[in-house]
């Protein structure tokens, strides 16, 4: 076939032909889509009657590739012996302007058609990536840009069933380094530390955790390919070094050019420093449960060190819900054992206090923190339930407090000493995906913290009551309470347990606590 493609691009569609999964990291304008284009027709050709995904989270970038299919389909129809004639290949774009074709893709109705002969055509179809347009089709699937594509762990839960059908069917994905570590693309593609590749004009294939076959081009692989990089004013050929000294931001060419995958972004707690604190706990017994406790949890526990629990309660128990999380913490040798990290959902406050109990009840902690922010009542009647037998703290976000004579709401404080255990490799946590998965739920956001939720409901509240517990540590036993009290005739009586009439209560009438930690 008479179709021009770089040494990598043919190496890709080589080394990828059996391949279920794969990924392509190529640097910017390496030929993405002119790759995935001749990919979808070659399923559409080898395929008849099947139905070719490509889903892009850029409306340009569909454009692209409707554009280039039309113009790559006669060259491949010419070079196929009286396989078919012009008339049978028709794209519903055809002829149209921009904002007619536009309009198709926001419709989901962007297509090319081959037709095999009059009953039989196989369809290349384009939608946008979003997880409520990915359900609904079945076949061969392209997903280009997907460090672009927001949420894109759901999108992927949304659109793997589509080639999973059949053993046939494939999956390609391309992308170039995410700037937030946080996005499930950077998960995917980072290549172990370490690892060093030598510039190659065919590219550079490589498999991390992940287990996805990822083929890897850089601005220096494509240089040796022919596909050079120019220079913003004389539009001359430039070798990549120097592209990279003339940029204006070296931190997004490093990304965009050279597939440098930076700690960074949003997320709260860095992937690499949360993997060591996974490791570690893998060797300290540490282990992760869901919905029912595991037997005999509290054998590791240690008594001859100090024990806490951290809660982060919800009261509830639908399927897409916050789940309550609790985090069993020991203090070893300066480090943030937790022990147990433990996660359920019901909608019977009873029965949540009985588990809450029976944790207690054989950890045998020392101090109980429980965020009361927005299930007060609830909290306070569990303390209540629990004092007897240790210290219980209740834990108000919005409340201000004074930290080396800087103010800030607890939420901030607490959120950062518990990524402060975690980066400065303090903590030791399960081994577990739901563990790293909802930890990387807790984003900075303007000096402080926000979570986000996943498509399960999940919200960082396994997180929540790590931080809680580690408030709990850091607390001394018997810590004393302090709230300011009305005087005079209009005096309104303190009880120690009853909580405000609003659940939410009113934070900017909160009096500032100074903090001794």
């Amino acid at each position: 076939m008479k179709i021009a493609l770089a040494p990598y691009q043919r190496e890709a569609l080589r080394g990828g032909r059996d391949l279920g999964m794969m990924m392509l990291l190529w640097r910017r304008q390496g030929g993405k889509s002119t790759t995935f284009a001749w990919r979808a027709l070659r399923w559409m050709l080898e395929s008849p009657g099947s139905l070719v995904t490509f889903a892009t989270c850029s409306l340009a970038l569909g454009a692209e590739m409707t554009e280039r299919e039309a113009a790559l389909l006669s060259a491949i129809i010419a070079d196929i012996r009286n396989a078919a004639e012009p008339g049978q290949v028709r794209s519903n774009a055809d002829g149209l302007d921009w904002y007619d074709l536009a309009e198709l893709y926001q419709r989901n109705r962007l297509e090319v058609s081959l037709w095999h002969d009059r009953t039989t055509r196989s369809r290349t179809k384009i939608i946008a990536a979003s997880y409520a347009t990915a359900r609904g089709y079945s076949g061969y699937v392209l997903l280009d840009e997907i460090g672009f594509i927001r949420d894109f762990k759901s999108f992927y839960e949304a659109i793997e069933p589509v080639f999973s059908r059949n053993p046939e069917y494939r999956l390609w994905m391309a992308t170039t380094p995410p700037e937030d570590d946080a996005h499930f693309s950077y998960e995917l593609c980072a290549y172990p530390p370490g690892t060093i590749f030598e510039p190659s004009a065919t590219g550079c294939w490589y498999q991390n955790d992940s287990g996805l076959r990822i083929h890897r081009v850089s601005a220096a692989d494509a240089e040796l390919a022919g596909v050079h990089l120019y220079d913003s004013r004389t539009r001359q050929p430039i070798p990549p070094e120097e592209h990279r000294q003339r940029a204006l931001d070296k931190t997004a060419w490093d990304r965009n050019y050279g597939l440098i995958f930076t700690q960074g972004g949003i997320s709260a707690v860095p992937l690499l420093v949360l993997e060591q604190a996974q490791t570690l706990g893998a060797q300290m017994g540490c282990i992760f449960a869901e919905d029912e406790l595991p037997p005999d949890w509290d054998a590791r526990i240690d008594p001859q060190f100090e024990t806490a629990i951290g809660i982060d309660p919800a009261t509830t128990e639908k399927e897409k819900s916050n789940p309550t999380g609790v985090a069993v913490l020991q203090l070893v040798d300066g480090k943030h054992v937790a022990r147990l990290i433990f996660r359920y959902r019901t909608a019977d406050p009873q029965k949540s206090r009985a588990l809450i109990r029976e944790i207690c009840s054989r950890a045998k902690p020392r101090t109980v923190a429980i965020d009361a922010t927005s299930e007060r009542y609830w909290a306070a009647e569990l303390k209540e339930e629990l004092e007897p037998v240790t210290d219980v703290l209740l834990i108000v976000n919005s409340e201000r407090i004074i930290h080396n004579g800087e103010s800030m709401t607890l939420k901030t404080y607490l959120g950062n000493i518990g990524v402060a255990a975690i980066e400065d490799r303090t903590a030791a946590l399960p081994p577990a995906r739901e563990v790293r998965d909802d930890f990387r739920l807790v984003r900075r956001f303007r000096g402080g913290f926000d979570n986000l939720q996943d498509n399960a409901g999940h919200h960082g509240d396994t997180f929540d009551a790590f931080k809680n517990a580690v408030y709990a540590l850091l607390s001394p036993p018997g810590l004393c309470e302090a709230s300011a009290a009305r005087v005079g005739a209009d005096a309104v009586p303190v009880h120690r347990n009853r909580m405000p009439m609003s659940p939410e209560g009113d934070s900017s009438a909160a009096p500032s606590t100074t903090f001794f930690g």
